[in-house]
């Protein structure tokens, strides 16, 4: 009982600790925000946060892995609930528009360069959970484009991994595009971000469909 006492407790203070973090990281940005503003954030010592945390860099890396769990949670959800194909497809792409809107710093970290060995018994399991997180929407997204290829609405060529690659690489390309460029997006083309949203999301759609397959994005 007192074992599971003490676990709750430090359970709370690593809870508390990464709430005050991430509040700061939202607010000044990752780079601009220091170990003590964390610390008087939390109303912690500094000396106090090293007993949870090694650095600042592991809290983000704790953000960011629940916040990839939250990903992969919503979009398996919106696959499981869907059976239209095209409502399928709608799904993986706004529930991927709605976590860079909700959580843009997790998104443009997940969209970056992770090099992760995960046979070294040296890398640390924070990193490998995130791998393996990743690994799962990949299977996620897999599994879609499998199952569209048996039902007859995608070509029967494409190579799966390196769609699964190029598709979540086109949607992060588009989904940022129209985070950051939507006002002269709006002058240029006038194109409000959702209208950019709905004409890549469908065209990006219509390069994997069978040719003759009506695209009813």
């Amino acid at each position: 009982m007192a074992e599971s006492k003490k676990a709750a407790l430090m359970q709370f203070h690593r809870q508390h600790i990464l709430e005050a973090a991430e509040r700061l990281f939202l607010e000044k940005g990752f780079a601009k925000t220091t170990v003590d503003d964390i610390a008087k954030a939390a109303e912690y010592s500094k000396a106090t946060l090293y007993v949870y945390f090694k650095s600042k860099d592991e809290m983000i890396n704790y953000l960011t892995l629940e916040s990839m769990k939250i990903l992969y949670n919503r979009i398996h959800e919106a696959l499981v609930t869907q059976t239209d194909f095209f409502a399928r497809y709608k799904a993986i792409c706004y529930e991927l528009v709605a976590y860079q809107e909700s959580a843009p710093l997790y998104f443009d970290i997940i969209s970056s360069d992770i090099n992760v060995d995960i046979e070294n018994p040296d890398t640390s399991s924070i990193f490998k959970e995130i791998y393996e997180v990743g690994e799962q929407v990949d299977l996620e997204i897999g599994e879609f484009i499998k199952a569209g290829i048996v039902a007859g609405y995608i070509k029967e060529d494409l190579p799966i991994l390196p769609t699964i690659f190029w598709f979540w690489g086109s949607l992060i390309g588009i989904i940022r595009i129209a985070s950051q460029k939507h006002i002269y997006i709006m002058k240029s083309i006038s194109l409000t971000k959702q209208a950019f949203l709905d004409y890549s999301f469908k065209t990006l759609l219509q390069s994997i469909l069978k040719e003759g397959v009506p695209n009813a994005y």
